[in-house]
């Protein structure tokens, strides 16, 4: 069992407030404390405005700082969604921005033991937040649907992003991955295991 001591100082790099919201909870929920959690160039109090093109735009600068400080404990979760794209395009995007040669060969870029996790909800966090909250009672969640629901209100989808992320964390993910049927979500929990914790 790893101690509170132990654990990584993570950033995370994220589209908007949701997903963010959600990474931080989960992490939380795993143990980490809450001053360890960075937003990547996101300072206290502003909020996270990014969009598809700037998470690919700004993946080789967190990945290059990230390398910079390996004497440190660090990690760095990356969360885009999927949208209309398969996860592994949306991988491949970003292992191309890094090393455009290696990203064409279609080969992960990240370096080994590198605390490096991406996550690619498809079709987008909304989907996993249906997954989470409706699908484990029954109600079925697909990767092609679009859930958003613009007519909530920035608090209710912070709560919505909380309450999926403890739920993940606390009664999902101690049952097993092999419980997880939504592919994305099935594959972020092996990205997990590149954070070491």
């Amino acid at each position: 069992m790893t101690s509170r001591d132990d654990l990584p100082e993570v950033t995370i790099l994220c589209e908007d407030i949701d997903q963010e919201r959600f990474i931080r909870q989960y992490l939380i929920c795993r143990g980490l404390e809450e001053h360890k959690i960075k937003d990547y160039g996101n300072p206290k109090g502003r909020a996270v405005e990014n969009n598809n093109a700037l998470i690919v735009e700004h993946y080789p600068d967190i990945i290059k700082s990230h390398r910079r400080r390996k004497y440190r404990n660090l990690a760095v979760v990356v969360m885009i969604d999927a949208d209309e794209d398969s996860v592994s395009d949306k991988m491949r995007s970003l292992h191309k921005k890094l090393d455009e040669a290696a990203g064409n060969l279609n080969k992960d870029t990240r370096l080994p033991n590198e605390k490096v996790a991406i996550f690619v909800p498809a079709r987008n966090i909304e989907t996993w937040f249906s997954y989470i909250n409706n699908n484990m009672e029954g109600q079925e969640c697909n990767e092609n649907t679009d859930y958003k629901d613009n007519k909530m209100s920035a608090k209710e989808r912070i709560e919505l992003a909380e309450r999926a992320a403890k739920k993940l964390a606390r009664e999902i993910c101690p049952q097993g991955v092999d419980r997880i049927t939504l592919p994305s979500l099935r594959y972020a929990c092996t990205e997990l295991q590149r954070l070491q914790f």
